[in-house]
């Protein structure tokens, strides 16, 4: 698709076509479109923040009930930069309340394109604070688990919690509140991507190590690692932190080892299984 450099690379999913055909069909088209153009602000918030950072945005890919901004940052830029471009979505929600309510005082629009407006406006924001990945409440949990966690224990917290909450708000949904298909799909939707991101967990972590190995670690704080003569490559690997610099402390030895050095073991010299001991003796 054809775009402008401020203008980020718009794909529309194949189920937005078959929704809008459905609307065209039963006389929905106002409504469906109504509820694409806030999810449309609400990516397009998303964007805006994460360009003005200078991120390197793959795509925006679109469908009806939501969207997702796709980056080539894999974790490592800053959290506080993380924090300000998730909230621009909800925050664009505020300024459309703002909107309607001064639209409500003309007779530009029509009470009932208003009133089908905030009703999608509220329904969006709230479903969209759950603390389920890859939601904005989600990536919000993700983001305060880092800052406590290594990288890759608290991306498989972060997808095992989110399953736990969409199970627990999917069978609410089903026992105690009236059917809706809409809420259902969009919950066992939820599921399944958590479900993937767990089986593809492992290559999030590589590309998280990668693009750190290339780039640098961000921060300034350096927290180090201790680890025995018989600790694994993996298990240094394992324990980076985001926003972190790391030094190994190799414990009953007079020896330090930089991260970088481990990284580009596990990169350059395919020593994935090696131990702190082999490292050591091919330094010297």
């Amino acid at each position: 698709m054809t775009h402008h450099n401020w203008l980020p690379p718009i794909h529309l999913h194949p189920i937005f076509w078959a929704f809008l055909l459905a609307a065209i069909l039963t006389g929905m088209l106002m409504e469906v479109m109504v509820l694409f153009g806030i999810v449309l602000l609400h990516e397009m918030a998303h964007f805006l923040a994460a360009r003005h950072f200078r991120w390197r945005i793959r795509r925006v890919m679109l469908w009806v009930f939501g969207g997702v901004m796709e980056t080539e940052e894999h974790g490592n830029r800053r959290i506080r930069e993380e924090v300000i471009v998730v909230l621009a979505g909800p925050a664009v929600h505020i300024v459309l309340y703002a909107v309607l309510f001064l639209l409500n005082e003309t007779t530009a629009v029509p009470e009932g394109v208003l009133e089908t407006a905030s009703m999608y406006n509220t329904t969006i924001l709230l479903f969209n604070l759950l603390p389920i990945w890859p939601l904005d409440g989600g990536k919000l949990v993700g983001l305060i688990l880092s800052m406590q966690l290594p990288y890759r224990k608290a991306h498989a917290v972060l997808i095992g919690f989110s399953c736990f909450v969409g199970a627990v708000i999917l069978l609410y949904v089903c026992i105690a509140l009236p059917f809706t298909l809409s809420t259902v799909s969009l919950l066992c939707f939820l599921l399944w991507e958590n479900r993937l991101e767990w089986k593809r967990r492992y290559y999030v972590f590589l590309r998280f190590l990668l693009q750190r190995t290339t780039c640098g670690p961000t921060g300034v704080l350096c927290t180090p690692i201790f680890a025995s003569l018989d600790t694994t490559l993996l298990d240094i690997l394992s324990q980076y932190r985001r926003n972190r610099r790391h030094i190994i402390v190799v414990k009953g030895k007079n020896a330090i080892l930089d991260e970088q050095q481990c990284s580009d073991m596990y990169f350059k010299n395919k020593q994935a299984h090696c131990t702190v001991a082999d490292i050591l003796q091919k330094r010297q």
